[in-house]
């Protein structure tokens, strides 16, 4: 008999909870399937996913209904393998470390069990344990590409529950600028190779992950050039980046020392390079008394520097491989300094005529 009801389930510790349950009949089965915990479900949404599943079956769209829903632990292996492999993700691992906290804090719910009420949980969870909120903003957007993934493939047929959640203001945010006497104090606190990873950050503008995945067949160290392939950017176009000659020196240092490794910065993991340098980061950040500075700040300084040192716009957008150079002019040109330039240059327009009209006004009595 089809309709609504509550079962109760007792967990290892034996703590008893209930939950809400649909019955209904298809190919002549009888099927039944928990829709959530008592309390963050109430029993009319129960009902109203009764009727929507024997609207389906009398439509015809059974492949909506029989459909065995996924755990998020059992999806979450499928969405990594499609970040991974087929979207070609390269900070796939994040994802991944995002996963694992949310595995632990969902256990083996069903796709279908995580309500928004219980996503505000997780939200607060994470600052409660020293996350900001943006980088709480940021695993929302994972678990919400992941269950998009999941109504695509037809394992998830509801409403995206991180869709009705709202992300925390992260506010305009801040660029940070690493003074020269910060960097100073970075370089002498840093381990020797950490130190090639901040210079090279300094001197190319490349990403985090563009440094630490870079390969030697990307380097021309005749023609002192960089070209990242498309598979290795953000905006997922070829980039070539100039090699200057403290990069130069810095790569050199570091082909010696490389034994014949694809990467530049190998290492023992599955990836075959260096991939997480956070804590080594944050200490030596520590040791030089450097407060709020983080990695990709030294992508900052570097157009800062480029820009104030007289480079065009033009060419300091292509080297930072944004795909709209009207992102860089956003970000680094203060619209009260452009303006004072411009004004400027008028005076600057035709000197032999502007000092004959330059000269002091004498007053008479």
């Amino acid at each position: 008999m089809m309709g609504v009801f509550k079962r109760t389930r007792k967990n290892t510790e034996g703590k008893t909870t209930s939950y809400y349950y649909i019955r209904y009949m298809l190919n002549g089965k009888m099927k039944w399937e928990s829709v959530g915990e008592v309390g963050k479900v109430t029993k009319s949404v129960a009902e109203a996913l009764l009727a929507e599943k024997k609207k389906k079956i009398k439509l015809g769209h059974l492949d909506e209904v029989d459909v065995d829903i996924p755990s998020l632990p059992e999806f979450a292996k499928e969405f990594l393998y499609y970040v991974k492999n087929i979207k070609k993700k390269r900070s796939w691992m994040k994802d991944e470390v995002t996963l694992r906290h949310m595995v632990e804090f969902f256990g083996n719910k069903l796709l279908s069990q995580i309500s928004p009420k219980d996503i505000d949980d997780y939200k607060l969870h994470m600052l409660n344990n020293g996350y900001k909120p943006s980088s709480v903003n940021r695993e929302l957007a994972c678990l919400k590409y992941l269950y998009n993934l999941a109504i695509r493939r037809k394992r998830f047929f509801s409403i995206n529950p991180v869709s009705e959640v709202e992300y925390f203001d992260e506010g305009e945010g801040i660029t940070r600028v690493l003074t020269s006497a910060e960097e100073e104090r970075l370089l002498s606190n840093s381990p020797p190779l950490l130190a090639r990873i901040v210079m090279m950050a300094l001197n190319t503008g490349m990403r985090k992950m563009e440094i630490l995945s870079l390969k030697w067949d990307y380097i021309d160290l005749e023609k002192n050039l960089i070209t990242l392939p498309q598979t290795n950017t953000k905006a997922k176009k070829t980039r070539v980046i100039p090699i200057n000659s403290l990069v130069r020196i810095v790569l050199l240092e570091l082909k010696i020392k490389s034994q014949g490794s694809s990467y530049v910065f190998p290492s023992e993991s599955k990836n075959g390079h260096i991939s997480w340098i956070t804590h080594s980061f944050g200490s030596s950040c520590k040791r030089a008394k450097i407060e709020n500075l983080r990695f990709h700040d030294l992508r900052h300084t570097c157009a800062t520097r480029m820009l104030e040192a007289g480079a065009d716009i033009v060419s300091v957008s292509k080297i930072l491989g944004h795909s709209d150079i009207n992102l860089t002019i956003k970000r680094y040109i203060h619209p009260e300094d452009a303006l004072k330039s411009a004004v400027e240059r008028l005076a600057n327009f035709n000197p032999n005529c502007s000092q004959n009209y330059s000269q002091p006004i004498i007053l008479e009595n």
